[in-house]
């Protein structure tokens, strides 16, 4: 490869020792202790890269300032598409935003430590269908960065919470068999035909608010990292959940106990529109992102950034980020022994 190969990358975000042993490497020099030293300077340092639409772009911005602001340093790299589930991201490199020649990426920016994937509900896709594309890329991604982490990110209903996800409707996949012996059922929950959408596993209720609108994303989420952990069982690499809706749930709950001073509409306060987040939204999610990734309490280590919050509700919004995380078994949080 030529360095003139490379230039898209958003370099901004390297600081200028990394970039000149990237220019090296790339141009088949040698680095010597070069290379060395840089490796030493980034034992402290992260590097994310996030595939998704819009709603991946939440984070956009927002992470890597505040985990600067907890003396933390965070790479942070995103290739999206708004309004794109994964297999269409996939089949659509070099359009959408940031890093989107994403082939090139993941080899200009190795080792890459975190890789994030952001199933979408808008579409519907099966648990087979995701499975299928967030393993592409983290099959590619691996392949170069043989140490990274793979995380779903778990997105959230719309205010409406009308789509099937919310409904607790989950398409499987083609293959009755296979899911019939790998689906543990809930006594609320069954197995249908789903017409051209396959197979799909059906709630018996649609869900009595958003709050188990919610719910039922966690489930959808929770059924795709068990057949991600299937394709990929690679030791001491649990597949991962970063739980944003649950998040969005601690709050909305809080906020109509009368628990957030000066709050008392959710979605007044923490919707933008029907889906996406205003500033107060994204600090959150921002929150839990950063509590996924460093394992530890954002509580008084980072700053308020621009989100609008008095200092009160800033700590209340990081003691729910960290509690949400701490507490679901899959952020990983409680089995950090398992993870390296």
């Amino acid at each position: 490869m030529f360095l003139s190969q490379i230039w898209y990358v958003n370099l901004m975000s390297m600081n200028g020792l990394k970039f000149i042993v990237l220019c090296l490497v790339l141009a088949g020099g040698q680095t010597g202790t070069v290379k060395e030293e840089a490796a030493e300077e980034d034992a402290s340092s992260v590097r994310t890269f996030h595939i998704g639409n819009s709603l991946t772009d939440t984070v956009d911005g927002w992470l890597a300032p505040l985990a600067e602001s907890a003396g933390r340093m965070l790479d942070f790299h995103r290739f999206t598409i708004p309004g794109a589930p994964t297999d269409w991201l996939w089949t659509h490199p070099d359009s959408g935003f940031g890093d989107s020649k994403y082939k090139e990426a993941f080899v200009a920016l190795a080792p890459i430590d975190h890789l994030f994937t952001q199933p979408f509900a808008g579409h519907s896709r099966s648990i087979e269908n995701e499975a299928e594309h967030s393993g592409k890329f983290y099959g590619l991604c691996r392949s170069k960065s043989s140490n990274v982490r793979l995380w779903l990110y778990q997105q959230w209903p719309s205010k409406k919470y009308n789509e099937s996800w919310s409904k607790g409707i989950y398409s499987l996949g083609s293959n009755i068999v296979y899911w019939k012996h790998k689906i543990t059922l809930s006594a609320d929950e069954s197995i249908v035909d789903g017409g051209w959408a396959g197979w799909q596993l059906k709630k018996a209720e649609p869900p009595k608010s958003w709050q188990e609108a919610a719910a039922n994303h966690t489930r959808y989420f929770e059924i795709l990292r068990e057949e991600m952990q299937r394709r990929f069982p690679h030791p001491g690499k649990i597949v991962l959940i970063v739980p944003g809706g649950q998040a969005l749930i601690a709050l909305k709950e809080r906020i109509e106990a009368g628990k957030v001073p000066g709050m008392a509409n959710f979605f007044a306060e923490i919707f933008a529109d029907d889906v996406h987040l205003t500033a107060k939204g994204r600090y959150l999610i921002s929150l839990v992102h950063y509590a996924c990734i460093y394992r530890e309490s954002p509580e008084g280590k980072v700053s308020l950034q621009k989100a609008g919050l008095s200092a009160e509700q800033a700590g209340i919004f990081q003691q729910i980020a960290w509690q949400t995380a701490r507490d679901y078994k899959w952020s990983g949080i409680t089995m950090s022994s398992r993870l390296n």
